[in-house]
């Protein structure tokens, strides 16, 4: 599966990841996951991960960066597109599943070209 970082913290080597599939969010501990326990992501890094279900919870394994801060910015624009300042409850608002265009993108997968 692919996603996007919404948050992560490098210290507790936790994050959680917005899948492509626009299905529940996906959360990652590298320390549950041995096979690579020094990998860490920044909030709107695009990465590519393995997914289980756990207690009706997604798990995200064998997490590999694939572009550095694709969707910089992105946990900001939920956060805004949360409320609606009309007061129309009940109602959608489609956030583009497409990385920015930024001339500094760096391409941490082989296969892949920024």
């Amino acid at each position: 599966m692919i996603g996007v970082v919404l948050w992560s913290d490098g210290e507790e080597g936790k994050a959680v990841f917005w899948c492509e599939d626009q299905g529940d969010l996906a959360y990652y501990d590298t320390y549950k996951d041995q096979r690579d326990v020094s990998t860490s992501f920044g909030a709107g890094d695009m990465v590519q991960f393995d997914v289980t279900v756990e207690s009706r919870q997604r798990r995200a394994s064998n997490a590999r960066l694939i572009l550095e801060q694709a969707y910089y910015g992105l946990p900001e624009t939920l956060r805004e597109d949360t409320s609606d300042p009309n007061g129309a409850e009940g109602s959608a608002k489609i956030i583009p599943f497409k990385p920015h265009e930024k001339p500094h993108q760096q391409c941490r997968h082989s296969k892949l070209k920024a």
